[in-house]
C-alpha cells in the first residue's frame, strides 16, 4: 500500500488539476501522470474525468478517495497517539491558516506554545477555508483557522473563537459617507440599498465571506456594480481608501485612519472565527493549548478594535 501515491491522488482531487497537483506535491506533471495511469491500469477503471477546466472523480475515483482519506487519517491519528504516550517524543502539529490574518495569529501564539511544548513542531500551511476542510478530512492538517457562517460548517468540530461583524466601508470623499463613523463600534446603522448606484470592491467566490455578502445584496434588492473582485480584504480596504468604491469589510480590517468611514447594517451580519478539528478524533493536549491561545488572541484583538 503506497501512502505517498494516495497523497498524490488526493492532491489531484483537491486541486482539480494534475498540473496544480504536481506543483503542490513537488513532482513533475509527467511523473504524476504516469503514477495515475499505472494505478488506473491496475484497478481496471479510470479514477478521474479529464477536462481542461477541472478534473472530477469518477464513481470509482470517489471510492478510492474516500478510502485513501480514511487510511491517511488513521496513520496520522496513530502517530499522534503514539507520540502523546511519550512526553518527550517529537511530533508535528500541522496548522491550516487562512491568508492574511492567519500568519498574524500564528506568530502571536507560537512563542507561548513552544515554551509549553518544545518537542512539538508546528507546521503552518496557508489555504482557503474550503481547501482546509478537504485537507482536514484527508488527514493532511490537524487543526485550521477558519472564518465561517453557519452554512459553511461541515462534519468537523468547530471551536468558537469570536464573532466578527461585517461592516459597510465608504470612501471618506463619497457624499453618502455623511454621518458615518471613523470607528466601527460606534458606527450608525444604514440601509445597504442606499448604495445601489455605487461601485463595490468584492471578495472572490472562493472566500466564505462571498456567500454572506451575496445574501446581504440580495436582501437589499440589488446586484452591486462590481469594480473588481479580490481574494484580499486588505486590498478591498485599500481600494476604498483610494476613493474608488465601497466594500463590505470584516471588523478587524476596518482601519480608523479616516480614509474609509463605516456604517453598520440593520442585520448585524457577522461570521464566526473558529478553529476546526476532526470530529472523530480526540483533541490532544498540544491542540488544546493551541486552541486556548488562539481564543485568547482573538478576544484581545477584537477588544482592541473597539
Amino acid at each position: 500500500m503506497d501512502l505517498h501515491l494516495m497523497e498524490n491522488i488526493l492532491a489531484i482531487a483537491d486541486e482539480q488539476s494534475i498540473a496544480r497537483a504536481a506543483e503542490k506535491r513537488f513532482v513533475t506533471q509527467s511523473a504524476l501522470n504516469q503514477q495515475l495511469g499505472k494505478l488506473e491500469a491496475e484497478l481496471g477503471t479510470p479514477l478521474f474525468i479529464r477536462s481542461r477546466a477541472n478534473w472530477q472523480p469518477t464513481p470509482a475515483g470517489e471510492i478510492y478517495l474516500e478510502t485513501a482519506r480514511a487510511i491517511l487519517q488513521l496513520r496520522r491519528s496513530a502517530y499522534n497517539r503514539i507520540a502523546d504516550c511519550a512526553e518527550q517524543s517529537r511530533r508535528s502539529l500541522v496548522v491550516g491558516l487562512i491568508p492574511e490574518r492567519g500568519v498574524d495569529m500564528f506568530t502571536a501564539v507560537y512563542p507561548a506554545f513552544h515554551r509549553a511544548f518544545p518537542q512539538v513542531r508546528l507546521e503552518p500551511v496557508e489555504c482557503h477555508v474550503r481547501a482546509m476542510q478537504r485537507m482536514l478530512g484527508a488527514g493532511e492538517i490537524d487543526v485550521g483557522l477558519a472564518t465561517v457562517g453557519e452554512s459553511h460548517r461541515d462534519q468537523h468540530r468547530y471551536h468558537w473563537m469570536a464573532e466578527e461583524e461585517i461592516l459597510l466601508g465608504v470612501p471618506a470623499g463619497n457624499p453618502l459617507s455623511a454621518g458615518a463613523s471613523r470607528g466601527w463600534r460606534g458606527a450608525p446603522v444604514t440601509d445597504l440599498g442606499r448604495f445601489r448606484e455605487e461601485p463595490f470592491v468584492r471578495i472572490t467566490r472562493r472566500s466564505t465571506l462571498y456567500d454572506i455578502t451575496q445574501a446581504l445584496f440580495h436582501e437589499a434588492g440589488f446586484v452591486p456594480q462590481t469594480l473588481f473582485s479580490t481574494a484580499s480584504n486588505v486590498s478591498k480596504y485599500r481600494v476604498a481608501a483610494a476613493g474608488l468604491g465601497c466594500c463590505l469589510l470584516p471588523a478587524t480590517y476596518a482601519l480608523e485612519d479616516g480614509e474609509v468611514l463605516y456604517f453598520r447594517l440593520p442585520q448585524r451580519p457577522a461570521w464566526q472565527i473558529t478553529l476546526v478539528t476532526r470530529r472523530d478524533e480526540p483533541v490532544a493536549r498540544p491542540e488544546e493549548l493551541f486552541i486556548a491561545l488562539c481564543r485568547e488572541y482573538w478576544e484581545n484583538k477584537l477588544n482592541r478594535t473597539a
